[in-house]
């Protein structure tokens, strides 16, 4: 299958599915040039995504009360074309920030659907 049939593929599946594809923002960072005394200058670069949670968070209502030890992880399938999301890149969803720990493509490079682990 060739990489541009497989982008339409995708781009159609999230149209189709409405509702459940959420828009978020991929919040990428650059760090500039070092400079002695002043420290290294950071750029960020927002792009808008289309994301679909793929688990269930461990923080819903039928869940024991208390803290969790460890931070709730979550996993998405997102829609990104523009950019290549990374880890330690920022997925914002709503008024909520989270922090990309894990970004795997799952689409034999064309390069926009891609498996991410966030907390």
């Amino acid at each position: 299958m060739r990489h541009d049939m497989i982008r339409q593929m995708v781009r159609d599946l999230f149209d189709t599915i409405g509702e459940v594809a959420v828009s978020a923002t991929l919040r990428q960072k650059t760090q500039g040039a070092y400079e002695p005394g002043s420290g290294a200058s950071e750029t960020t670069t927002d792009t808008t995504i289309r994301l679909v949670r793929t688990e269930k968070s461990l923080s819903d209502t039928a869940n024991a009360v208390g803290t969790p030890i460890n931070p709730t992880l979550h996993h998405a399938l997102i829609e990104c074309e523009d950019v290549t999301p990374k880890a330690d890149d920022d997925l914002i969803i709503g008024s909520s920030t989270f922090t990309l720990l894990q970004a795997v493509a799952v689409d034999t490079g064309a390069s926009i659907l891609y498996e991410v682990s966030y907390q």
